[in-house]
């Protein structure tokens, strides 16, 4: 089994070492060009991948150390509460409850835990043994906290893209290795997912490096490229249910595939491979997760239900009707990807294949093509579940992009000539992916997860797409509201409950579900893009009849992420009767009142100067399906003479209006007059803000439909 390294190409393999030789200073050693030439190849090969993976890192890790503060994910604050009872687990000697989650997560708790510290965990530390997401967001150790996680993720993937660039060397040689490592570095999706205290970049990492190791373990790799690769599958297998791709993939990757036949000396070489890997693989799972120390049966069984419960495939992206179904991922890939992986990955169809590599780039398909595939058929579909093929895509893109340029800029002659022209485009290359992705990267920050392919139309396009919003935008949100109140008692509503511990950990005061017909009863109200995917509403949430206008919206990207409301007022209405009073809002307590009962509806008006006597309010209930509406007529200030009300003021009345039992149940249209002494109307001087379509009444203000039963 040849394992020595060699200084060809995928393609042009004439004309990559003498440019890499060329590339170096010529040195006087006495021994003649041929031997200066020798050993600058030699110097190359021995020193060259390392001073790439250097170079690599210090690409990758700046963007993912800076800012990171900013903004928080659903996620990452049962990651964060996780790992702080991960490690209150292991300083206790509890090891069992080491086991936390299904997925299992182990990597991203230990990088999370020793990028925290003892300190912030323990503070963290949840109560029960369920984490909450509501008791971490109101911890104040959780953001400092959270900052200093994400900075240990982006160390371990910066030197993880090191390691990655430093395999792709091995395997493709070095100028494929530089292009596809900067592509790799600057991915916007994967920084957007490695800057997270998560999963799924963790998973990426380790895959694609026990992917790459494995292969080059028979072209070329000594025993510790297998070593790695079994290390990095036990890590991968720690991260995330989906790693259990690698134990039908590793096998084949480890076969040697030399000469033609059945070589029986080769057989029994990657037999024994193959067993090396699968018991380092064991060892590390072992060593590295305490719970298979204390429990080790009970663990298996926890991890491998887990896989089981989420692998239902009635949940999977390809059964999904109302979604791009078997187009997700590949939908994905287009608008997550970058221009520059898409030119890279149609010259991988230039020839011609490297002499002894033939089958590394055609594995590295079928695990591009196999993950996706599995993906689709897996329980739920987002597009950050295909992570893992973005290493080995930027890597891939990498060797094609060296391909095109070999092909153009290879054909010169004389052979001096080819090498310089070859030595500059690769630099020109990597230049201009350094550019590029830095101009993707920067039109992004710090939301990198707003990054879509500007090809396909960008995020405004990969919004209409793909669901957009796992946290990004709230913080924004969360600055606006901290910003205009001086209060630490604000209450802010949210529909829903998951993204609420979301804004909670961001927002000095509280947020709450928005629930009830009132929204008076709370401060402000925030409306996130999720929300309105998955179909939330707050049932006072009512556009119909009267348009809300946000105070503040969030724009990502070019795409609104999150709306703020004020409610103070209740629902808003903005009209003024008159000249001399105005109906800042309403609530209710119910929109589906019963007939025979009582409906209770709260009016926040506001003087604009000092109010005749006699004023009545009147409020009517249109039937949908038209007739006589039901009417009832109330002094506007039942306990108070509105004489006394202060101009500018809003005071806030509750009217409660009896329901004939003899009214139909049917569904009624809820308006609202102003009537003098003298039972005149009084018009209406300001319109309130309807929707696009509702026409504007001369003395009435429909608020809202109702459900009488």
């Amino acid at each position: 089994m040849n394992r020595a390294p060699t200084a060809t190409d995928p393609v042009g393999a004439q004309f990559i070492a003498p440019a890499v030789g060329a590339a170096l200073p010529r040195m006087a050693d006495g021994r003649g060009e041929a031997g200066t030439a020798g050993t600058a190849r030699r110097a190359v090969w021995r020193y060259g991948p390392l001073l790439l993976a250097l170079l690599l890192v210090l690409a990758a890790l700046p963007p993912r150390l800076l800012e990171t503060d900013r903004f928080v994910t659903t996620d990452e604050l049962f990651w964060i509460g996780r790992s702080a009872a991960f490690g209150r687990a292991i300083e206790t000697g509890q090891l069992g409850q080491t086991f936390q989650a299904g997925h299992p997560g182990v990597t991203t708790m230990w990088t999370a835990w020793i990028g925290m510290g003892s300190e912030y965990a323990r503070e963290l530390a949840p109560s029960r043994r369920e984490v909450s997401r509501r008791e971490v967001s109101q911890s104040s150790a959780f953001l400092p906290a959270l900052a200093s996680a994400r900075r240990a993720f982006g160390v371990v993937t910066a030197l993880g893209v090191g390691l990655l660039g430093l395999l792709a060397w091995r395997l493709f040689g070095p100028w494929p290795a530089l292009l596809g490592g900067l592509l790799l570095a600057l991915d916007p999706f994967f920084l957007a997912h490695s800057r997270l205290a998560h999963i799924d970049a963790s998973l990426a990492l380790w895959m694609s490096i026990a992917l790459m190791a494995g292969l080059y373990r028979w072209r070329g790799g000594g025993w510790w490229s297998l070593g790695l690769c079994g290390v990095a599958t036990g890590l991968a297998l720690l991260s995330k249910s989906p790693a259990l791709l690698l134990l039908g993939l590793m096998p084949i990757a480890l076969q040697p595939r030399r000469g033609r036949g059945l070589d029986p000396k080769a057989l029994r070489a990657g037999l024994r491979d193959t067993a090396i890997w699968a018991a380092v693989s064991v060892l590390t799972v072992i060593v590295v997760w305490p719970a298979v120390w204390a429990a080790p049966g009970e663990t298996l069984d926890r991890f491998l239900g887990f896989v089981r419960d989420n692998a239902n495939p009635d949940h999977a992206a390809v059964t999904d009707d109302e979604g791009a179904g078997l187009l997700f991922y590949p939908l994905v890939l287009l608008f997550r990807s970058t221009p520059l992986t898409w030119l890279g990955l149609l010259g991988l169809l230039l020839p011609p294949w490297r002499r002894g590599n033939r089958s590394a780039v055609p594995l590295l398909v079928l695990f591009v093509v196999g993950f996706g595939a599995a993906m689709s058929v897996a329980a739920k579909g987002f597009d950050r579940y295909l992570l893992p093929i973005f290493p080995v895509v930027d890597l891939l893109a990498g060797l094609g992009l060296w391909r095109i340029i070999v092909l153009i800029a290879g054909r010169a002659r004389p052979a001096e000539h080819a090498e310089r022209r070859l030595r500059m485009a690769g630099l020109a290359a990597g230049a201009a992916i350094v550019v590029a992705g830095g101009w993707w990267v920067v039109g992004a920050w710090p939301y990198e997860l707003t990054y879509a392919n500007p090809l396909m139309g960008g995020n405004q396009a990969a919004h209409r797409a793909i669901a957009s919003g796992w946290g990004e935008g709230l913080d924004e949100a969360a600055r606006y509201l901290n910003e205009h109140t001086t209060s630490s008692r604000l209450r802010a509503a949210m529909p829903g409950e998951i993204y609420t511990t979301v804004l909670d950990s961001q927002l000095n005061g509280t947020v709450a579900p928005a629930e009830g017909f009132d929204a008076g009863a709370y401060d402000a109200l925030v409306v996130y893009v999720r929300n309105l995917q998955l179909g939330e509403r707050p049932p006072f949430f009512d556009e119909e009849l009267l348009a809300w206008v946000p105070d503040e919206t969030v724009v990502l990207n070019g795409v609104p992420y999150a709306w703020v409301y004020s409610t103070r007022a209740g629902a808003p209405v903005g009209a003024v009767f008159g000249d001399i009073l105005a109906l800042d809002g309403y609530g209710m307590d119910t929109a589906m009142p019963r007939i025979g009962r009582r409906l209770e509806l709260r009016l926040r008006w506001r003087p604009l100067q000092p109010l005749p006597k006699g004023l009545g309010a009147v409020v009517e209930l249109r039937p949908a399906r038209g007739g006589q509406p039901y009417t009832l007529t109330l002094p506007l200030a039942p306990a108070d003479e509105p004489s006394t009300w202060i101009a500018e003021e809003r005071t806030s009345v509750t009217y409660q209006l009896p329901l004939d039992p003899g009214l139909p149940a049917d569904s009624y249209v809820l308006a609202v007059r102003v009537v003098d002494a003298d039972g005149e109307r009084l018009p209406l001087t300001t319109q309130p803000r309807r929707p696009e379509g509702v026409a504007s009444e001369r003395d009435a203000v429909p608020l809202r439909r109702i459900q009488a039963r």
